[in-house]
């Protein structure tokens, strides 16, 4: 049987908010919803929730997630590398508990929106495929091919022909990391020292899943999308049945 380990990291430092990862979002801690999607799973055997927080310790053991220690101040600042709090995690498990995974989910608590069908999907894919890494991606919206840099005074185009690509139909089809879902093999962290590796195999998903919570502003977009969205979508189901109807 391949072990499989999630690993939520949580610190409790926020400059947009405070305590950001157990603010309220709906009825729930924002935490919570990425703890009940991992235990949902049955692909995952161990959760272990990365923090530096009493309050989010305990809040998380109470969801029924893994504490075993408190993150280290040096790995809970803005500057902390993801990879060295991935790589503190597996080796206080392999010290004290002898467990080391065969693969690997870093999952961030900011993306509350992803599911546990996503998580299990991702899995699969890893299994099924050559790949070093699955990252979860949407396709990007706003295109660099657009874009400006602000150079002292004036806007400067990031890329010279920028008129070119005035009409959105003719950019080229670009995708972003969702920050939901990293999944890879304990083998890559080992022969590339990166989660990434050569091969990373892309799972896209729908943009009404992709948001990641970074501000106040986020917080609310999800909150309304937790609690409205369904609703108001169904407006458009109608509509359409109803267009479909006439002609």
């Amino acid at each position: 049987m391949m072990q499989t380990l999630a690993i939520i990291p949580a610190r409790g430092g926020s400059k947009g908010i405070p305590l950001k990862n157990i603010q309220k979002l709906a009825d729930r801690s924002l935490i919570e919803y990425t703890i009940l999607a991992s235990k949902k799973s049955k692909e995952i055997d161990k959760i272990i929730v990365s923090t530096d927080n009493d309050k989010i310790a305990k809040i998380s053991q109470s969801l029924g997630a893994e504490v075993p220690f408190l993150r280290p101040k040096k790995l809970s600042n803005d500057n902390a590398s993801i990879f060295k709090v991935i790589n503190h995690t597996l080796d206080f498990l392999f010290k004290t508990q002898s467990y080391e995974p065969d693969i690997i989910l870093l999952l961030q608590p900011t993306s509350p929106l992803r599911t546990t069908k996503m998580i299990d999907e991702s899995i699969s894919i890893l299994k099924k495929s050559k790949a070093t890494c699955v990252l979860a991606v949407t396709k990007i919206k706003t295109h660099p091919y657009s874009s400006f840099w602000y150079d002292k005074h004036y806007l400067v185009p990031f890329k010279s022909n920028f008129q070119k690509y005035f009409q959105r139909q003719k950019h080229p089809d670009l995708y972003y990391p969702t920050g939901s879902i990293y999944t890879f093999w304990s083998e890559t962290l080992k022969k590339y020292n990166s989660i990434y590796g050569p091969k990373i195999k892309p799972m896209i998903i729908n943009d009404e899943y992709a948001i990641d919570v970074d501000s106040k502003f986020d917080l609310f977009v999800a909150e309304m999308k937790i609690l409205h969205w369904k609703g108001y979508n169904k407006r458009f189901q109608k509509y359409k049945k109803s267009t479909q109807n006439y002609f």
